[in-house]
């Protein structure tokens, strides 16, 4: 049971790093584009500060 515990935290551990690392994605794209309620791509601008979104479903 320990030994799982240690493997999970390692896991968890090493997500965290690699998420929060500065890696570049190698696709060569800097532009991040999200499908709106109609389809169209929107993208996001002044990608240098970080920002939060909020995903909202029409669940209800």
């Amino acid at each position: 049971m320990r030994k799982y515990f240690f493997i999970i935290m390692f896991l968890m551990v090493s997500a965290f790093i690699s998420g929060c690392s500065g890696d570049k994605s190698e696709s060569g794209s800097n532009a991040l584009t999200l499908p709106d309620e109609n389809g169209k791509e929107v993208s996001f601008e002044n990608m240098e500060e970080p920002a939060l979104v909020f995903f909202f479903t029409g669940v209800g």
